[in-house]
């Protein structure tokens, strides 16, 4: 019976003494795997910047965007993505006239009333794509 007391109290004495050594890391908090912690420099630059006077930043974001930028690779997909989807929406567009045009030569109504849906439809996606075209501002 003994031999059971003293080997708990040597358990529970060598674990406070581990949780006494290794006590610091749970008072840091948690797992710290995407550096939340890490400092930020007050330039606002990006990390590793060197601090600069916020009229040399301005001037070379006017730079950049007079030139129009460096464009990553995905970046680059979206415009041609967007270029290909508002040429597709024109071209429905042209479609949709012909098709009214030549239901009104048939005298086809119902050829007629799909141009018009057709060509309204397309109206509506050539405009939402305009406003939200990830193309520079010219």
């Amino acid at each position: 019976m003994q031999k059971i007391q003293k080997s708990s109290i040597q358990i529970l004495s060598s674990a406070f003494a581990l949780l006494a050594l290794g006590g610091g890391a749970f008072a840091q908090g948690g797992n710290d795997f995407f550096g939340s912690s890490v400092p930020s420099s007050g330039s606002g630059g990006g990390p590793g910047s060197v601090d600069r006077p916020p009229g040399v930043i301005a001037a070379e974001q006017q730079a950049l965007k007079a030139t129009g930028g460096d464009y990553t690779a995905d970046e680059k997909r979206m415009q041609k993505k967007f270029k290909a989807n508002l040429k597709a929406a024109e071209d429905l567009i042209g479609k949709a006239e012909r098709m009214v045009k030549d239901g009104e030569k048939k005298k086809d109504d119902k050829m007629v009333k799909k141009g018009k849906v057709l060509k309204e439809v397309a109206e509506k996606r050539v405009q939402e794509l305009k406003e939200n075209s990830p193309l520079p501002d010219k």
